[in-house]
Formats: structure tokens, sequence, C-alpha cells
């Protein structure tokens, strides 16, 4: 049975097309036409139509740079200093995630997607970690996804900080996720690496060996000042050399951060020309500096687990910058075109309003009330439409959220579920010995 649906009735763009006041027709789950509103309404008079009432209809939006695993951790005391990044880790992010079990990996992904939803994303690449449970981890999380209706690339960020005797285990977990993936239109798998600083030199030659050549990186790149001292101190000029030196990049590789570099580094980003993503809230709460914005060109943005709302990561790369103002040409160049390549690569489609495209929709809670065209989007995106719920997100076709509530999910027994999780996770964190953890042995 066709199933077809119209979503109408305010400025429509996917950063090349643009009508003050647009429409779509959906059928069967994928972009069937794009038109005007009139036009579109006089054509299929009979057809069911989702009014906007002037709000911006963008195509759904991606975080490139997930860590769902920390979507329960709000509130929790770090168990020791957090002066430093190195610190940061040890008293709260490596804790928590080696305190992880089945329960909290499966409801910290379910939560954190649900609030992604509400933001209007409709696809999130995933670096997660659960050192103390690292078997079918990542089933759990795509079972997440798939129960929310959304789009995944997931990987298992590889560190010896648990222990060399588990570096198997996670490879294993990487290697099988993506190989019974490789076909999914809503989930696919990458390799996860923790960052060159938790990585040895034997786990860098067993991830080597054991990788499959179309299997791509994902991996947190020159974030501290830690990462690039190590590998200098191994002999290599730089973190993305040393990657380079295990032939492990590529240009479908996800380099996380790339703030602590070496002119080496930039010469071999250059060459291969690997995906950079930069991750501001972040570095700003990290203390940890931010990108080069003059040497890296290629660029899409995340949010490194700080929070769902790609728009106000947006925003802030945009008002931080030092020298001068960010121009909206470069900013439409990250967030239209650089992030449309990096799903044709990934997903075989763009994730632009055009026929055959799957219908992932995106639209926002805002209406603009100044004037609105081509050249100014990018000035409404960043402060008009931000920090914001969107009113509609779909994926596929399908309407998961919708004026302030979940279409289809019991919002209030996952919850409530979630609660109880999270409190338990909190009291296992809490209670901890410091001595249980393998970093500190």
């Amino acid at each position: 049975m066709m199933k077809k649906q119209i979503i109408a009735n305010g400025p429509l763009t996917d950063g090349d097309i643009f009508y003050p006041s647009g429409a779509l027709l959906i059928v069967n789950g994928k972009i069937a036409e794009v038109a005007t509103c009139e036009s579109m309404r006089r054509k299929w008079p009979d057809t069911p139509v989702i009014d906007v009432e002037g709000r911006l209809i963008v195509p759904g939006m991606t975080n490139f740079h997930h860590h769902l695993y920390s979507s329960l951790a709000v509130g929790l005391r770090p168990r020791g200093e957090t002066t430093s990044f190195l610190g940061i880790l040890e008293n709260l992010w490596w804790p928590l995630d080696y305190l992880l079990d089945e329960e909290s990996i499966y409801f910290s992904a379910l939560y954190g997607i649900l609030r992604s939803i509400q933001c209007g994303i409709t696809t999130i690449f995933d670096h997660h970690a659960s050192l103390g449970h690292i078997r079918g981890s990542l089933s759990l999380i795509g079972r997440a996804f798939r129960e929310a209706g959304i789009r995944g690339v997931l990987s298992f960020e590889i560190s010896d900080r648990a222990g060399k005797n588990t570096i198997d285990q996670q490879l294993e977990e990487n290697i099988s996720f993506w190989e019974s993936h490789q076909r999914d239109p809503f989930l696919h798998g990458m390799l996860g690496l923790h960052a060159n600083f938790t990585l040895s030199e034997d786990t860098l030659r067993k991830v080597k060996e054991a990788k499959p050549r179309n299997l791509h990186i994902h991996i947190h790149c020159g974030e501290g000042e830690e990462d690039l001292a190590y590998c200098q101190q191994l002999g290599y000029r730089g973190p993305i050399h040393r990657l380079a030196s295990f032939n492990l990049l590529s240009r479908d590789s996800l380099l996380i951060h790339c703030i602590h570099l070496t002119e080496d580094d930039y010469a071999i980003l250059k060459n291969i020309s690997p995906w950079v993503v930069t991750n501001p809230d972040s570095n700003e709460n990290n203390r940890v500096g931010e990108m080069n914005r003059q040497r890296i060109t290629k660029f899409v943005i995340g949010t490194d687990g700080m929070s769902p709302d790609i728009l106000a990561s947006l925003r802030n790369y945009a008002i931080t910058a030092k020298d001068a103002p960010e121009p909206f040409e470069r900013l439409e160049r990250t967030f239209w075109g650089w992030s449309r390549l990096v799903k044709r690569n990934t997903w075989g489609f763009q994730g632009v309003f055009a026929h055959d495209e799957p219908a992932d929709i995106t639209v926002l809670n805002y209406k603009p009330v100044t004037p609105i065209h081509e050249s100014n989007i990018m000035g409404h995106l960043i402060h008009g439409a931000q920090r914001s719920h969107a009113y509609l997100t779909m994926c596929n076709g399908n309407i998961l959220w919708k004026d302030g509530s979940f279409s289809s999910l019991n919002e209030g027994l996952i919850f409530n579920n979630v609660r109880l999780v999270a409190e338990k996770l909190h009291k296992r964190f809490s209670s901890a010995k410091r001595e249980g953890f393998p970093w500190w042995k």
C-alpha cells in the first residue's frame, strides 16, 4: 500500500535549493517531489498535509561524533581532580565506562538517542566505551537505534587502559559488528580507537593486521597535549603521523579534534584528506584548545557527548572565532557540503531534498520573522533556530517526534526505566573502590 504525505508551508532549504514557502511530497519513505507549497497542494489536493506554519524545514541533521554512553553521567561527582584533561578522563569518564553493564549501556544509548531526536538529529556517529562490558555492547546500542528509529554508525573505542588481555575482544567487537551490518540501511560500523596515548605499539600492530581494508577508523586525535607528547616520545612526528605509519588512515577515517598537531601531521592531512570532526563545546569544557581554522578546512561538527544539540555546537563554533568572524561560506560548506559527502560515502545517499532520497527531515521549531533567503540561512540557523527542540523529526518517512511528543514510543515508561538504571549506575560509581580500576593498579 502506497503511503503518501506532504510536509509544507515553511522556508525550505538543503543548502542548494531554497523555497520561501516550500513543500515535500513523501512516498513510501522517500522524497518524491520538492516544490512550492502552493503548487504542491494544487497538484496533490487529496494527500494528507503536515502544515508546519512557517517553520524552517531542513534535512535531518547528523552528529558526527557522540558518546551515548555518557548520557546518564549528569550529576556524577568525579573520583578525583579534574583540573587537567587526563584528570577528567581518569576520574570521571574512564571509571564511568568501566562500570557500565548491559542495562546501562542500552538505556544510556536509548536516552541519548531520544534526546537527539528531540533536537532534530537523524544520524549519530557513536564512539562507544564500556571496558568492563565489551562483548555484545555494540549490538545493545544497535537495538536502541532500531527501537528509536534513526541511523547510527557505531564503533567501540579500543584502548589499552583496561589491560592488553582485552584488546582481542575489543577488536572483535568492532569487526563483527561492521561485518554484520554492511548492507544495513540504518546501522553501519567503524573501527573505534580511543586515542594514541592509550594505544601501545603492540596494539596498533594488532589493529593494522586485523583491520579489513574497507573498515575505516574513528579516533580522538591530538585532542590534548598528552597525545602529541606520547607520539613524539615514541619517535613519531605527531599523532597523525603515527596513525599513518601503521597504514590506518583513509579518506573516510574520522579524526576527532585535531588540535595538537605538527607540520608533518598537517602535511599528511592534506595528502590523505581524512575527515576531521571538531567539537567546540567539548574543547572548551576540557580546556584543550581549538582546531586550527586556517590549516584545517575540510571538517564536520560533533558534540563529543556534551549534548545532543548539533545546532548549539555549530553556533559555538561560529561565535568563538578568535581572529575574525567565521564567514558564512565556510559554515555552509561544513554544515551542508562536507556533511553530505560523509553521508554519501557512508550510506550511499547525501541527505538532500531530491527525488528518491530517503525522507530524513527536520522541521525546526523556529518561525523566521526577519527576511530569509539563500544568502542568510546560516544566520538564521546560528542566531534564530539554536537551543530549542525540533518541531518535527522524520527518519525514512517515519515521524518520530512532533510538536513536543514522540509518535510511537512510550516516553514516560522509558524515562522511568532510565531513572532506575541511572540511580544504580550512580551508586556503583560513587561506591567503587579506586583499586578496582585497571589504570590505577
